[in-house]
């Protein structure tokens, strides 16, 4: 726990930037295509995935957001491993925790850069090569951060307002009849017996869930701001929860209306067609069929900003992953002193989002098969929200007597264990069939991880302490003072 108010950053977050920078995260180019492939399959069934999805990820809120109550810190698995185990073991702990969120959102950002840059490609009309969008949407995403959070979030205020207009535009003009595919009626959203199907290969749970997962997967990142919030205990939950009921509510909105204006079988022909780029990019084929060149341009502009705004949280949490780890040490020893190094301006980890950077656009330039990396992203996700649990759990056994919690009473510590046997169910169901596939590529995550932590840590000062920004020309970003292990 950061319990020196002196080396602390300045408190001026609430709920609604929590809302924000949660929403921004989650509703991203990947979850319009992921969700827009589900309920084409699915149709009525997928909002029954969804539903489920939302229960696991609303657990997983709870815990996330009382361990950022708890632990204030801007390091996230890392941090709060480290404190709540203590001593070597707990921060080795942390490290090889910290590096696999990092090595995981290596996937989701590789999947998100390629949605976001067909949907940069499709509004400029360009022949150019997708890798080419792939570069600049990265860049554009960086920009903000290298100036600061506070420009970085009025940014993504900016785009959250415009990609959920968007996608509730099209979700009302579905219902109203205005679409040039048809009268909305709720024949088409149960056209085929699969809709129903809960446990059969491809149906609701082992078909769905791990797309429905994906729409409100990330919402834990908002937990990385807490060491800007001025009362954790209650804005870090209220914004949480607020933000996946809109999360909730946009995607059956957008789905249910606009699935419903013609049958399944239309739909599920539309999104392997070349327009929909073999499944990569299907919102720009539905914004064609609905309202032609001005819904194929708003679709385009809608996932150029959930692009933008998802990959501008990310450029800010992910980089603090490894701030974190290099400020106490941690990060390959002599390394840390240059991962710990702030903007002489703006005081924000230019070295560590530069790295960020390049890692994760390099597998988006390798391969843009969006969905691939959806799914090879959300089976490590569901592994560490297990761990969020987990975590949440030893977090009140070791430390509640001594520190702040978001939640008050016993059910807490029972929810947690909830929590992770519906999490641990969510993966065998979502990847019953393809767990030697995405588990496989977890599995690489994990001991690359787990490997590069050993030897990182391995190789680290333990009492040696990284110096501090304050000796640097700029102003720290978590710490003003020296850097305490």
């Amino acid at each position: 726990m950061n319990s020196d108010p002196d080396h602390s950053l300045a408190k001026t977050l609430n709920s609604w930037d929590i809302f924000i920078a949660g929403v921004s995260l989650v509703v991203a180019s990947t979850t319009l295509i992921s969700d827009l492939n589900g309920y084409f399959t699915l149709g009525l069934g997928f909002a029954v995935s969804i539903l489920l999805a939302f229960i696991v990820n609303l657990l997983l809120g709870l815990s996330a957001a009382d361990l950022g109550a708890t632990h204030p810190r801007a390091g996230g698995l890392y941090d709060y491993a480290k404190e709540i185990f203590g001593g070597r073991f707990g921060s080795l702990l942390g490290v090889f925790l910290g590096l696999t969120f990092f090595g995981m959102f290596a996937f989701a950002a590789s999947g998100e850069t390629a949605a976001g840059a067909f949907g940069l490609q499709a509004l400029f009309h360009s022949d150019l090569h997708v890798n080419l969008f792939i570069v600049t949407v990265s860049v554009l995403a960086v920009i903000p951060n290298i100036f600061g959070l506070k420009i970085a979030s009025w940014v993504n205020a900016g785009l959250l307002v415009l990609m959920l207009g968007i996608r509730l535009l099209f979700g009302i003009v579905g219902f109203l009849g205005l679409s040039a595919t048809g009268q909305w009626s709720f024949a088409n959203l149960v056209s085929s017996p699969i809709v129903f199907d809960i446990f059969g290969q491809g149906g609701i749970l082992s078909g769905g869930l791990a797309l429905a997962f994906w729409t409100f997967v990330g919402i834990e990142f908002a937990c990385s701001l807490a060491e800007e919030v001025k009362v954790p205990r209650r804005s870090l939950p209220k914004g949480i929860i607020l933000g996946l009921v809109a999360i909730l509510g946009t995607s059956l909105i957008m789905g249910l209306g606009i699935t419903g204006t013609q049958p399944l079988s239309s739909w599920q022909a539309l999104i392997g067609s070349e327009a929909a780029c073999g499944g990569s990019c299907p919102q720009l084929a539905v914004g064609q069929a609905m309202l032609g060149n001005t819904g194929y341009n708003l679709m385009a502009l809608a996932s150029v900003a959930a692009t933008l705004g998802s990959l501008i949280v990310a450029f800010a949490a992910m980089p603090r992953i490894l701030y974190s780890i290099a400020r106490d040490g941690n990060l390959f020893g002599g390394l840390s002193r240059q991962f710990s190094k702030l903007h002489p301006q703006y005081g924000t980890p230019v070295i560590a989002t530069l790295f960020t950077l390049v890692l994760y656009t390099g597998p988006a330039l390798h391969s843009s098969e969006v969905v691939k990396w959806v799914y090879s992203a959300a089976y490590v996700w569901a592994v560490l929200y297990a761990v969020f649990h987990v975590l949440a759990f030893f977090s009140r056994k070791r430390l509640a007597a001594q520190a702040e919690v978001a939640f008050s009473g016993a059910w807490f510590a029972p929810m947690t264990m909830v929590g992770v046997g519906l999490t641990v169910l969510c993966i065998y169901y979502a990847f019953l069939g393809q767990h030697v596939e995405y588990g496989g590529r977890a599995l690489l995550v994990i001991l690359t991880a787990l490997i590069t932590a050993v030897i990182s840590f391995a190789i680290s000062s333990p009492g040696k302490l990284v110096p501090a920004a304050s000796e640097e020309k700029g102003v720290p970003l978590e710490e003003s003072g020296k850097v305490r292990r």
